[in-house]
């Protein structure tokens, strides 16, 4: 590993599809890393602390993002990366996604656990969502041939478990940093902290993404999908029951 990647900096690194339109401010700034516009930026201790202990602020307008050449402050791009985990938790009744995070003293240690912790917080997503939605059908016409109902029923008998769903879930997002009040505490040596959104359905999610950006509630076209793309996914488990 080169010396550089040892500085109290934060290195992002991110995969990530996003609809075109989307213009919100913290959004833009997401973007970025996916251009490759921000590579690696220095992020001072405060910054991190005072936002562990604060709510993310409400995301900007785009009008108010002025386009300059310039990048974004740390404490900018800490909150929208912050932002994008706080959306994931408020969207996955409807859009089935989860966040991971780990801590390493490598990169791939960081990486590993993250992975993890995301496909279990999948499989608890998938769980809430599948009870939701029995819960909705059972008031409801919208019943998809009871699979909701049949998939919960073998849940439960233990025939299925919601492990065996995560196998169809995509990595939709990671970012790295270095974690620069631990390294100090680990006497200089780097700690890297690395988190994974996982979701579902990547298109959706974008188009979730988009919703939220602007200010909008998600859309019944984006839940319908959400939850059409969900069906066929556990009619193919019950299938193999």
């Amino acid at each position: 590993m080169k010396k550089s990647m040892l500085t109290p900096a934060i290195l992002i690194c991110s995969m990530m599809m996003f609809p075109v339109n989307a213009n919100a401010f913290w959004l833009d700034i997401v973007k970025e890393f996916i251009a490759g516009g921000i590579k690696t930026i220095v992020m001072p201790k405060k910054i991190t602390s005072a936002l562990a202990v604060t709510e993310t602020k409400p995301a900007k307008p785009a009008a108010e993002a002025p386009k300059t050449n310039a990048d974004p402050a740390p404490e900018d791009i800490f909150e929208a990366l912050n932002k994008l985990n706080n959306i994931c938790m408020e969207i996955s009744k409807s859009v089935p996604c989860s966040i991971g995070e780990g801590r390493g003293l490598s990169t791939g240690m960081a990486r590993d656990k993250a992975l993890a912790k995301a496909r279990i917080e999948m499989a608890n997503s998938i769980g809430t969502y599948v009870d939701n939605n029995t819960k909705v059908d059972a008031q409801s016409d919208m019943d998809d041939a009871g699979v909701f109902k049949e998939t919960e029923n073998f849940l439960t008998s233990g025939k299925l478990k919601t492990e065996q769903f995560v196998s169809g879930a995509h990595q939709y997002m990671s970012y790295t940093y270095i974690d620069e009040a631990g390294t100090e505490l680990n006497k200089g040596r780097a700690v890297y902290v690395t988190t994974i959104v996982m979701v579902m359905n990547p298109e959706i999610f974008g188009k979730a993404l988009e919703d939220v950006s602007k200010n909008k509630p998600l859309s019944d076209q984006i839940i319908r999908e959400s939850r059409k793309g969900m069906v066929a996914i556990l009619r193919t488990a019950i299938k193999k029951i």
